[in-house]
């Protein structure tokens, strides 16, 4: 062999080598519709096309007047059982109002509102899915997840 065969035969395979790789793709979908590159499930399954923080409205304007109302009359019987006489009519009317404050403030926080997280799903048959969770996704655009129970859980 001489220097010139030595010299050329190792740099067109590594040229070869670099033209070659660059044809490499990454994961991608095959035929019968499934994500290359990773676990396959029955169905819904998918990349996670967008993840976002969101508020959820309870629509339940009047869960804190109700819930007024109900510790109105639970403080008021629990302050009509102290004293006698005018101390239980002083007993009764703070439990009321005390009761009253007390279940406004629980009707209004167990309205059922509060942070979530809004995921959208492009479905390995080519549908989207939109899923709103209360606990973190714990995933990113571009992760491949499956839906199940309406919750959006890496895979």
């Amino acid at each position: 062999m001489n220097a010139f065969t030595r010299g050329i035969v190792p740099a067109v395979v590594l040229a070869a080598g670099l033209v070659l790789s660059g044809c490499a793709t990454g994961p991608g979908y095959d035929n019968a519709g499934y994500r290359q590159g990773y676990a396959r499930c029955q169905q819904g399954c998918g990349v996670v096309q967008d993840v976002r923080p969101v508020y959820i409205d309870s629509g339940n304007p009047n869960g804190g007047t109700l819930g007024a109302v109900i510790g109105a009359v639970a403080g008021g019987v629990l302050g009509s059982t102290i004293g006698k006489g005018d101390g239980r009519t002083a007993a009764t009317v703070v439990g009321a109002v005390a009761g009253g404050v007390v279940g406004n403030q629980v009707g209004r926080n167990s309205g059922g509102g509060g942070n979530a997280w809004r995921i959208v799903v492009r479905l390995d048959n080519g549908q989207y899915a939109t899923v709103t969770q209360r606990d973190d996704p714990r995933v990113r655009n571009g992760d491949y997840v499956q839906i199940a129970d309406g919750r959006v859980q890496p895979m």
